[in-house]
């Protein structure tokens, strides 16, 4: 960093009981005293970044969000911040709002890290992101959404198995190893399970049977494809759909999170590899995605890409993907902290 400058690093708390259930299981098993990571990751990751920045001599004061708009709005009126340094992912919970948080500094003229409002409005909606890649030539799963339980409004007819998602979450809410379904008593129980349980349209698409691919992008004005890195699900039990869950992501006890393991770089043969970055690039600037982000794919059997979705302002703490695959192309935790900031500081 070539000045001496202050960061605001805003966060939010994370919000517990806005749902009923947040792991997609209509089914429970025996329940166990587990501990959910997603109430606790999103503090590791701030703390870990203010450690991180503060070490390195950039003066840096947190702020917790909550639903303090008017404090927010306060902060950078004082015109005492350089930059934000964006992890707001939701208001009061609602993962809506996230967008709404990054127009405020938008209006205030203050430069933030991360994707912008309109490209985290996009990327929210994963009905309308299809319909954007389907519509520029990405392939992509069919699927169909369901505006109620007994309401589709839009159908490219997929065939089962299929997999069954909430509209407008991150973070695999609502994933689990009931929501891939095999015929349409499955497809009934588990669209009105979500329905019910998250309150939003649900969508349903082609389950694709193979490997999964992450590619991680940095850059704004030039972005770079990270080394890819593949979730492994050679351990994971036969009888369960090859899935990232919301049990893989948040829940140590879980046999999805010991059984789905990251690996990067992926074993790719570097044609295959060269061919995902690709997609994953392009992807990232159809949305105007800056800064940091990851395209999710999968490979069927013969090794055809399909764009699952783009994440906008993916997780950044020190053991999360994206830093991971940071590390593997030569970047330190705190080298890629500093790059996101001047990335920001450039659209001053």
């Amino acid at each position: 960093m070539k000045e001496n400058i202050k960061v605001l690093l805003a966060y939010n708390q994370p919000v517990g009981g806005i749902y009923e259930s947040y792991d997609g299981k209509r089914k429970k098993s025996e329940a166990s005293n587990v501990i959910d990571l997603s109430e606790v990751g999103v503090i590791e990751e701030y703390e870990e970044i203010k450690e991180t920045l503060t070490a390195k001599g950039i003066e840096t004061e947190t702020f917790n969000l909550l639903d303090n708009i008017q404090e927010l709005c306060s902060k950078l009126a004082s015109k005492e911040y350089d930059v934000v340094f964006n992890l707001v992912e939701s208001v009061g919970g609602e993962s809506v709002k996230e967008m709404y948080v990054a127009g405020i500094y938008e209006l205030f003229n203050v430069p933030y890290t991360g994707c912008s409002a309109v490209t985290l409005g996009l990327c929210l909606n994963k009905h309308r992101a299809k319909l954007f890649m389907k519509g520029a030539g990405f392939n992509v799963p069919n699927w169909r959404l369901y505006e109620t339980p007994n309401k589709i409004s839009f159908d490219l007819k997929p065939e089962f198995p299929l997999i069954v998602k909430p509209s407008r979450e991150d973070a695999s809410v609502g994933i689990s190893e009931q929501s891939v379904v095999f015929n349409e008593q499955e497809l009934k129980e588990q669209v009105e399970y979500l329905f019910t349980t998250l309150k939003q349209p649900i969508l349903v698409e082609e389950y694709i049977d193979g490997r999964e691919i992450n590619s991680a992008i940095l850059g704004d004005k030039e972005k770079i494809a990270l080394p890819l890195s593949e979730i492994s699900f050679d351990t994971l039990p036969d009888d369960l759909p090859k899935i990232v869950t919301y049990e893989g992501k948040w829940i140590k006890e879980s046999l999805y999170y010991q059984n789905t393991i990251p690996v990067c770089p992926a074993p790719l043969e570097e044609k295959l590899s060269n061919q995902l970055k690709q997609i994953a690039l392009e992807v990232s600037n159809l949305f105007g995605c800056r800064d940091y982000c990851r395209v999710d794919l999968r490979l069927d059997k013969e090794n055809r890409p399909y764009v699952l979705e783009v994440n906008p302002n993916p997780d950044i703490s020190i053991d999360a993907g994206f830093a991971r695959a940071a590390k593997a192309y030569g970047l330190s935790y705190d080298e890629l902290l500093i790059k996101i900031i001047e990335f920001a500081l450039e659209r001053r």
